[in-house]
C-alpha cells in the first residue's frame, strides 16, 4: 500500500512537472532542490540551501569565474589594496541597474554590509563581516555604525578596512551576506520585501519571477543585468523534490536536466558516465557534542567518543563512495598556504581511531565501560542516511564504550531549532565556509561564531585563531593554524566525520554548469549545445 502510494505521488509530481515545462520556451534549466529556501534575505542568509538560489539572483563584488575554480570581478571593476593589505578600494562598474531598472551604487552596498552587522537586524551571518574593522564591535553594540571600516565615497567607490589580514577579501564578496540588497525595497512598510515576487529586487543574472512554496521556484533572465548579452539561460525552474529517489526518476524522464541531492542509485546509474560531476567542498560533517550537558564537559569523554568510531565502515554502509574520512576540522581541499598542495598534506592527520585509547579515556573520565553514563540522545535529520550513519555510530559506541543511546529525528524544519536550544546530546552538523584559506574551517569554531549549537566556548582558542590572522608571512600563519587546529581536536567540541563532496547530473546538451567550493551551484555560464 505504501509503496503504491508513493508511485501515485510520484506520478501525480512529475505531470505536474510536464505541464510547467510544456509552457516553458526557449533555453530553460530544469533542476531541484529538496525543500524551500529557508531565506531568501541574502543578508540573512546563513543556509547551503537558500544560497543555491540566492547566487542565481544576486552578485557581489566579485563572482566565480566559468571556470568554477578562479574569482572574478562582478559589480567592481577592480581594487587596489594597500601595503600592509588592510586596506581595500573598490572601484564599482558603471551603469549597474536593479533588477526594476533603477540604478546600483557603492552606497547600496554599504548599506548592505552595515545591515548584517546591525544588532538590531539580528542577522545570523553577522559575524561573517567580522573580517572588516569594528564590524564585531559595532553587532555587539560597543561602537556605531560611522566606525565601521566600510564606507562610500562616490557611487563607483568603497572603501573597505579589514580588522586583520585577510588576503581572501575579494572571494569573499562573493558570497551571500556580502550581496547588496536595495534600502527603500527592504525597509518599505507592509509585508516583507521577500514574500512577493513584485517586490522581490536583486541584481544577479536572474531574477525572480514565480515562487510558489512547495512547489517550485522560477526565475528568468535579468535583462538589467551588466552582463546580460552574455547569457544564454531564459529560464531557470527550481522544482521542490524531498526525496533524492524521486530526483533521479524524474532526471531519466526528462523533466529535470540537472539534477542534485543524488541518491546511491543514481551514483550507480551515471557514475562512470560524462553526466555526472563530483566536485570537493570546502567543509566537513560532523557531530556536535553537546558540551553544555555535565558527561559531555569533560573534553576526554568527546575525545574517545570521537576515537571509538571506524568511519570508512560509516562511509561504506551509507553508500558515500566519494567522501573521504576526516581527521581535523579542515578539509582535504583547503589549499596549503605554502605548497602546492593542500593544508592536510602539510598538517597531516590530527587524531586517529583508536578504541582501546577511547576506553581508556572513558575510564580515565570516571566511565569505565560506560558504568554511570547517562543514555546518550543522537539527534539527526528524518532522511535514511542520517538515520542509517546515526544508528551505526550508536552501534559503534555500544559495542566499543558500552554506552546506552537512543534516536531522535527531525524534519528539517525544525531540526536546526532544535540543535540551538539544546535539544540533544550528540547532533548531525556540518559546515561549508566562504573562502579559500585554512583559517575560514578554524574561525567559525571562535565563541559567538556561527557552530555555536555544541554550547562550547574557549577563549584560549579564540586568541590563537585571532593571533593566526594577524600574521603576514604564509609559512609562520600556516604553522599557527596548525597549532589552532590541534588544539581544537584535542578539546574535540564536534566530531568530525568527512570531508563534503558535491555531486551532481548535467544533460550531454548542456554545458557550463559549474558549482563553487561551497557548494553552490551557478547557472550564468549555462549553454545550450
Amino acid at each position: 500500500m505504501k509503496k503504491m502510494l508513493a508511485l501515485l505521488m510520484a506520478l501525480a509530481l512529475m505531470a505536474t512537472m510536464c505541464a510547467s515545462v510544456a509552457l516553458a520556451e526557449g533555453n530553460v534549466i530544469k533542476y531541484s532542490i529538496s525543500d524551500d529556501p529557508q531565506q531568501m534575505d541574502p543578508n540573512l542568509n546563513t543556509y547551503s540551501r537558500s544560497s543555491v538560489v540566492l547566487q542565481n539572483l544576486f552578485q557581489g563584488l566579485y563572482k566565480l569565474g566559468p571556470d568554477g575554480a578562479t574569482f572574478i570581478p562582478a559589480c567592481a571593476e577592480s581594487y587596489e589594496v594597500s601595503e600592509d593589505g588592510m586596506h581595500y578600494t573598490f572601484k564599482l562598474k558603471e551603469g549597474l541597474k536593479w533588477s526594476d531598472g533603477s540604478d546600483l551604487t557603492a552606497y547600496d552596498f554599504e548599506y548592505a554590509w552595515k545591515r548584517v552587522m546591525d544588532p538590531e537586524v539580528g542577522s545570523g551571518a553577522a559575524s561573517d563581516m567580522w573580517v572588516i574593522k569594528n564590524a564585531q564591535e559595532f553587532n555587539e553594540g560597543a561602537c556605531t555604525a560611522d566606525e565601521v571600516g566600510v564606507k562610500a565615497t562616490d557611487e563607483l567607490t568603497l572603501e573597505v578596512e579589514t580588522a586583520f589580514y585577510a588576503p581572501w577579501l575579494p572571494s569573499l564578496t562573493a558570497t551571500t551576506v556580502f550581496f547588496p540588497t536595495k534600502k527603500d525595497v527592504v525597509e518599505a512598510e507592509g509585508d516583507p520585501w521577500t514574500k512577493n515576487v513584485e517586490t522581490y529586487v536583486s541584481n544577479g543574472p536572474f531574477m525572480l519571477t514565480e515562487y510558489s512554496s512547495l512547489d517550485k521556484i522560477v526565475m528568468s533572465k535579468n535583462p538589467n543585468y551588466y552582463d546580460a548579452d552574455a547569457v544564454q539561460v531564459d529560464e531557470v525552474i527550481y522544482y521542490i523534490i524531498a526525496d533524492s529517489n524521486s530526483v533521479l526518476v524524474s532526471y531519466n524522464n526528462g523533466d529535470l536536466n540537472v539534477a542534485d541531492d543524488l541518491s546511491s542509485n543514481a551514483r550507480d546509474q551515471y557514475g562512470a558516465t560524462d553526466e555526472y560531476v563530483a566536485v570537493n567542498r570546502i567543509g566537513i560533517q560532523y557531530w556536535d557534542f553537546n558540551c553544555q550537558l555535565p558527561e559531555f564537559s569533560d573534553p576526554n569523554v568527546r575525545k574517545a567518543f570521537a576515537y571509538a568510531i571506524n568511519r570508512q565502515q560509516i562511509l561504506d554502509a551509507c553508500m558515500l563512495k566519494a567522501e573521504q574520512p576526516s581527521f581535523g576540522f579542515i578539509p582535504s581541499s583547503q589549499p596549503s598556504l605554502t605548497t602546492d598542495g593542500t593544508y592536510r598534506s602539510v598538517a597531516g592527520d590530527m587524531f586517529g581511531e583508536d578504541v582501546a585509547l577511547a576506553q581508556q579515556l572513558m575510564a580515565d573520565a570516571g566511565y569505565p565501560n560506560g558504568e554511570g553514563f547517562p543514555t546518550v540522545e543522537i539527534v539527526c535529520q528524518n532522511t535514511d542516511e542520517q538515520k542509517l550513519m546515526a544508528q551505526i555510530i550508536g552501534e559503534m559506541w555500544k559495542a566499543n564504550l558500552g554506552i546506552e543511546y537512543t534516536i531522535t529525528t527531525y524534519e528539517s524544519s525544525t531540526y536546526w531549532s532544535e540543535l540551538a536550544n539544546g535539544n540533544f546530546s550528540v547532533g548531525r552538523n556540518g559546515f561549508t565556509c566562504d573562502y579559500l584559506d585554512p583559517s575560514a574551517n578554524l574561525k567559525v569554531w571562535v565563541s559567538g561564531s556561527n557552530c555555536s549549537e555544541n554550547g562550547w566556548d574557549d577563549p584560549v582558542y579564540d586568541e590563537m585563531v585571532m593571533s593566526a590572522s594577524s600574521i603576514l608571512d604564509p609559512a609562520e600563519r600556516e604553522a599557527a593554524l596548525i597549532a589552532a587546529e590541534q588544539y581544537i581536536c584535542d578539546q574535540m567540541p564536534g566530531m568530525p566525520m568527512y570531508t563534503m563532496v558535491d555531486d551532481y547530473l548535467v544533460k550531454p546538451e548542456i554545458t557550463g554548469v559549474v558549482k563553487n567550493p561551497i557548494g553552490h551551484i551557478f547557472f550564468e555560464y549555462a549553454q545550450f549545445n
